[in-house]
């Protein structure tokens, strides 16, 4: 008789043609731990991660079976966070190296990042380039570069996602929005669309560059 953790695992298994197991995404948290350097893991590993809880999560158990279930997806989701977030300060810390001391020996292979961490150096990156334009602009007395940036951010618009109804108001460029209900989506200012955002009336949706 198989328990409902090895049922879970069969499955996650069977849907997503990859032997990833609960085990293995915690013995990659704790390699990942234990040595310093940045380890090779699977390019897959998140996708895979996201597609075995999506998995376990659809399976259709009541009472305490539930109550495993639920325990199962936190731990997974918990080990998948700090792997990330591992991995991503160990880049940051290479980042830091290079930065102090651009003849540093230490280097990051790039084969050993996934699509995912690629994407989150990648958006960092674009982050330090923001920062070193205003310094620059500042420093060097160019206030119309300045205008400029000021300009592009209030103009700047984003997509969001109420996940709760809104009532008319008018926005930042002085134009009437909504009334909006849950689910619906919208192109905001970026300041109305921030202050919606955490005040968790909407979420932002990410398209795609």
């Amino acid at each position: 008789m198989t328990t409902i953790r090895e049922d879970q695992e069969s499955e996650a298994r069977n849907n997503t043609n990859t032997s990833l197991t609960i085990e293995d995404v915690y013995n990659l948290l704790l390699t990942e731990i234990q040595i310093p350097t940045l380890q090779s893991i699977p390019l897959d590993t998140y996708q895979n991660i996201a597609t075995m809880l999506g998995n376990i999560k659809g399976q259709g158990y009541e009472g305490i079976d539930a109550k495993i279930r639920d325990r199962m997806v936190g731990m997974i989701s918990k080990s998948a966070q700090l792997l990330l977030e591992c991995r991503h300060l160990k880049l940051m810390e290479y980042q830091g190296e290079i930065s102090s001391s651009p003849s540093a020996e230490t280097a990051v292979d790039y084969s050993k990042l996934t699509d995912e961490e690629k994407y989150i150096l990648d958006g960092e990156k674009e982050s330090g380039k923001r920062k070193n334009a205003i310094i620059a602009a500042t420093i060097n007395g160019r206030p119309k570069v300045m205008e400029s940036i000021s300009t592009k951010i209030r103009s700047k618009q984003i997509v969001v996602r109420f996940i709760k109804s809104m009532e008319q108001f008018v926005g930042v460029d002085m134009t009437k929005y909504g009334p909006f209900q849950e689910e619906d989506v919208a192109v905001l200012p970026f300041e109305n669309a921030r202050s919606f955002i955490e005040k968790g009336v909407a979420i932002e949706i990410d398209i795609a560059d």
